[in-house]
């Protein structure tokens, strides 16, 4: 893990566990409200969890060199309206859209994961050609992600714009909240499917704006891809399937990893959810695993559709 302070869950899988402490609130940022994930002082003996949000104003984000997006006042606007009346906010941890960072595997020469400031410099220089030329600064988090070809060491190297994630981080820091951990959407979710899935699998994770296929083994993330939504979800579905088949393959006997895995996919009522459950209905494959148990259990509405409660609830549960 690098000590940018980003991605906190990619380093942690370094050690093998989660079990690192959290604050006991969590800010969900979506394309359109920031949303509070929380833990009051009388509920957590129980497990209770308040959910609050607010639509962010117009205009919250600007645009930035590399197709980053910087927070502009509304976003400090919103923490302010959100903020418990009677309780001080000392840090919290932040889930922002999928869409604000970029993830590849990148495989590096053997050796190299020796010296960690080479390794992460190659890392940095190898994702930062995502961003084109020239390549912004950047905030990067990254976790062993098995073998490349030839036994080379890959990594799953996850990358955002250092503008975008430090004006988000002054947001809060305008109302004395530190940002410890700081995630995109579906890495936050991870912590809840890894809890859920019998073993590895795949959490599908779809926020209107854009799809992600995590692969999850041994409770860790090890691949992730994300791309731009699509109004067809069989044209969503291929996207996982493509994903699937790339990061576990297939051998050409017996079903292939978009049947045979456990999936999770995020939201269940999404026309992409559906047509999943379909496709593995039709060809033998398993049901996909809900995470509807998460939410009722910690005492969370279950919206359709609305998936920043089980977001904030992914960041709350990396603490445990």
């Amino acid at each position: 893990m690098s000590t940018d302070g980003l991605l906190a869950r990619l380093g942690s899988a370094l050690v093998g566990s989660w079990r690192y402490r959290r604050p006991p609130h969590a800010f969900v940022l979506t394309e359109e409200r920031l949303v509070h994930v929380a833990s009051p002082r009388e509920a957590r003996a129980g497990g209770g969890l308040a959910v609050r949000s607010r639509d962010l104003p117009p205009g919250t984000f600007l645009a930035a060199p590399g197709g980053a997006r910087v927070a502009g006042p509304g976003l400090a606007q919103a923490v302010a309206a959100l903020l418990p009346p009677n309780e001080r906010l000392a840090a919290a941890s932040l889930a922002v859209p999928d869409a604000f960072v970029k993830a590849a595997p990148v495989d590096v020469e053997p050796g190299v994961e020796k010296n960690s400031k080479e390794l992460a410099e190659v890392l940095r220089w190898k994702v930062g050609r995502l961003w084109g030329e020239p390549a912004p600064a950047l905030r990067i988090g990254w976790c062993r992600a098995g073998q490349g070809a030839g036994g080379a060491p890959r990594y799953l190297v996850v990358s955002a714009a250092e503008e975008a994630v430090a004006s988000c981080e002054a947001a809060f820091g305008a109302h004395g909240i530190r940002i410890g951990a700081l995630e995109p959407a579906s890495l936050a979710l991870s912590a809840l499917a890894a809890k859920a899935l019998p073993a590895s699998g795949f959490l599908v994770f779809a926020d209107g704006t854009t799809v992600s296929t995590v692969w999850l083994e041994g409770g860790a993330p090890r691949f992730l891809r994300t791309r731009a939504a699509s109004s067809d979800p069989d044209e969503a579905l291929q996207e996982f399937r493509l994903a699937a088949t790339f990061v576990v393959g297939a051998d050409g006997e017996g079903p292939g990893p978009d049947l045979a895995a456990d999936v999770i996919v995020v939201p269940e009522a999404s026309e992409l959810a559906g047509r999943l459950r379909d496709f593995r209905r039709e060809n033998g494959g398993k049901e996909p695993v809900s995470l509807l148990a998460s939410l009722a259990g910690r005492g969370l509405p279950v919206r359709p559709g609305d998936t920043a409660p089980l977001v904030g609830l992914g960041l709350l549960e990396g603490a445990e």
